[in-house]
This record gives structure tokens, sequence and C-alpha cells, in this order.
């Protein structure tokens, strides 16, 4: 009985590793980078009213250049028993996180995300000191398939980080700026009865609904804009 099982498990693995590998790999197919949404959330992770950025590519309001996102599956680990891979642990995900490139960044957004202070309200100098702590943020992604229909990959809560600054001579050649490189690193946020980390729309429908899971029913703040004054 023990040889029949071993041979099963031996049969099975290759096979249940092959469709985990071109799982992962055929995990919806992107075409462009047209847009990221950010909105920041409180400590306790609700969306803050008012603190909403979009990057799309206007006049000095940045534009999409290029995303990452790692660490969406967890590294099986194979439990023995009977002196067989009895069972492989695999619930759960990894250390998600997102490599975002934006350009032409504005700064006062840049700052609010990377938790930069002003020593006053009247001063124009930002800060990074011992204080220092970026604010949570929800991520939205959108992109398109290879079929021209709108998908989004949405993290919940994490912060942003910057790891440092560059620069360099101008030459002869012509100058072309450079997309700022950011991480994100992601948590887990309720999202109705369960902790959740990263979201996938592979539709417009479900786009919208995934807006709705990230920054909250954001019915209220359009009534605010369109209220007389």
């Amino acid at each position: 009985m023990q040889d029949a099982t071993e041979k099963i498990h031996k049969f099975m693995t290759p096979i249940i590793n092959w469709c985990l590998f071109f799982r992962r790999k055929t995990i919806m197919q992107t075409y462009g980078f047209s847009k990221i949404t950010i909105k920041q959330l409180d400590n306790e992770l609700n969306p803050v009213d008012g603190k909403k950025y979009t990057v799309e590519g206007k006049p000095r309001e940045g534009a999409a250049a290029s995303f990452e996102i790692t660490g969406l599956k967890k590294e099986p680990s194979k439990v023995f028993g009977s002196n067989i891979a009895y069972y492989v642990a695999r619930k759960g995900h990894g250390d998600i996180a997102a490599n975002l490139g934006i350009l032409d960044f504005p700064a006062t957004i840049e700052h609010e995300i990377l938790g930069h202070k002003k020593a006053t309200e009247e001063s124009k100098v930002y800060h990074i000191g011992e204080d220092t702590e970026p604010p949570y943020y929800a991520v939205l992604i959108e992109s398109e398939d290879l079929y021209g229909e709108k998908i989004g990959f949405g993290m919940y809560a994490g912060t942003f980080s910057c790891d440092g600054i560059k620069g360099e001579t101008l030459n002869d050649d012509d100058f072309t700026p450079e997309p700022g490189e950011y991480v994100y690193s992601a948590i887990s946020r309720q999202v109705g009865d369960k902790k959740v980390t990263v979201g996938f729309a592979d539709n417009s429908e479900a786009l919208e609904e995934l807006k709705k899971e990230l920054f909250g029913d954001e019915t209220h703040e359009l009534e605010k804009l369109q209220a007389p004054q």
C-alpha cells in the first residue's frame, strides 16, 4: 500500500508543480500601464477623504511608467510522513511588494506619501528625521489585456518608500528623464469578513467593484465637491 501511495505522489508532484508554474506565468497578461491611483488611509486603514491622487500622464501631474508586483505566491513547504512527502503547506502568499516607476511625480505628493514633514506650516522645507513615518495608502494600477479590456490590480494597504536620490552631469546626448523608483510594501486589510492583500479585476465591471473595495464609497465626496458654495 505504501509503495502504491509513493508512486502516486511521484506521479502527481511534477504535474502539480507544472500547474502552479503555468498559473503563475499567466495571471492577467498586461498591455501598457495607463494609470495609478492612490488614496491615503488612516491608522485603522480606513480611506481618508480628500487624499486621493491619480497619475495618468497629465502635464506636470506625473505619468505611470512601469510596475512589477512580487511576492504573490507562497513558497510551498513539504510535510513528510511515512517516508514520503505527505502534504504541501501552501496557504497564503509571500512578502507582497510593488516596484513602481513614476515619471515627474509632483513633489508635494511625493513628500506626503514618503512621510516627509515641514518644521512649521509656513516653512517650505521638508525633512526626513527620526520621526519620519510614511502614511498608509491603498493603490490601484490600471492597464489593459491583450484584447483591449480594462484590467486592474489593487493593493489594499501599505506604505511607500524611496531609497535614494541620484543625479549626473549633462553631456552632448539628448536629455531623457528617468522615472522615479518607488517601493510599495503591502499589508492585509479587512474587506467583508476576510483579510485580503491584493485584488484582481479582469474586466471593466470588476474594476469598478475593485475601486469601491479599495477607496470606499466616494459618493459623499462627490456630493461635497458639487455642493453650492
